[in-house]
């Protein structure tokens, strides 16, 4: 019983007292708490992806920072606030900083790495919009009995992948969430260019604190956007695709953990929806929640071993 476990199972009872009129509450209460079999591949196989894409895009965003044009932003912001290496505190210029900040990251734009980031984000996305696919029929499978087992996970996620190569519209996403990055990452390094300031760092000091911001091991803006943008693929894949199947109605499934909150559990008892109206996911970041349909399985033969 792992932490996880005994947080679902505890959600799980509860939701099963508070609707125990409900006659399909024995089905939600056996999905929160199921963290094995397909739920347990499904799961894993979200984590693995996003690991890995974060790597990919951490690294391509590293080659973008240099810094030289990381020191030419801390001058700005020490000579706005008549800074010198005196270390003359610095008194309410937070703002200054951020605006030395927001120029800084805006300006990574123009760099010829950046080519290689937008690039490496989108296909991030697909891979996010992928797994949902595969995640969709993966359940589909469940329901329908032991078919799951036969699923072949890497064979279907490569044939997702590949329908989603000349989707434009990916484009268009990726350049949303590398806005959302950029923002994220220059909130971050203004308000440590203006606490630093503040406590009178040293031009040197100002440059280190910012270059271990951009380029440190963990770059937390980068990993938040990367999570939230591909779980966001993911259930628009898997949306998408029962859709496109004629699906009228869908379930929202909660992953169970120790993550899922009131609201989650909510629409998850308020199942099924219908694909006009059913609540888009992820409702929150670091949301695991999924869609789920009974959808037949003869347009995905290729997937299964």
């Amino acid at each position: 019983m792992t932490e996880r476990v005994q947080v679902a199972c505890t959600a799980a009872v509860q939701t099963a007292v508070e609707h125990a009129d409900d006659p399909r509450i024995l089905e939600v209460t056996v999905d929160l708490g199921r963290l094995e079999g397909m739920w347990a591949t499904l799961f894993a196989r979200r984590e693995q992806q996003q690991t890995a894409r974060t790597r990919v895009v951490a690294a391509a965003w590293q080659q973008l920072i240099d810094r030289d044009a990381v020191a030419v932003a801390i001058d700005a912001v020490r000579a706005r606030a008549g800074l010198a290496e005196a270390r003359r505190p610095l008194d309410g210029r937070g703002a200054e900083a951020l605006a030395a900040a927001l120029a800084l990251v805006r300006a990574l734009t123009d760099r010829p790495g950046w080519t290689g980031l937008r690039t490496a984000l989108r296909n991030a996305i697909a891979a996010g919009r992928a797994e949902g696919m595969v995640n969709a029929v993966a359940i589909a499978a469940e329901r329908l009995g032991p078919l799951h087992v036969r699923l072949g996970w890497d064979i279907a996620f490569k044939h997702a992948y590949q329908s989603l190569e000349r989707l434009d519209e990916l484009w268009a996403e990726t350049d949303t969430w590398l806005a959302r990055m950029l923002d994220g990452t220059a909130d971050d390094l203004g308000r440590i260019l203006a606490r630093a300031a503040e406590e009178g760092a040293s031009r040197e000091e100002m440059i280190d604190a910012a270059m271990d911001l951009l380029t440190g091991e963990k770059i937390d803006s980068v990993a938040f956007t990367i999570d939230w943008a591909m779980t966001t693929a993911a259930d628009e894949g898997a949306l998408a695709l029962y859709q496109s199947e004629g699906v009228q109605r869908v379930d929202v499934i909660t992953a169970g953990d120790g993550r899922v909150c009131e609201p989650c559990i909510g629409y998850e008892s308020g199942s099924p929806w219908s694909t006009l109206d059913v609540p888009r996911l992820p409702t929150h970041p670091l949301c695991r929640c999924c869609y789920a349909a009974d959808v037949s399985l003869s347009h995905f033969e290729a997937w299964f071993a």
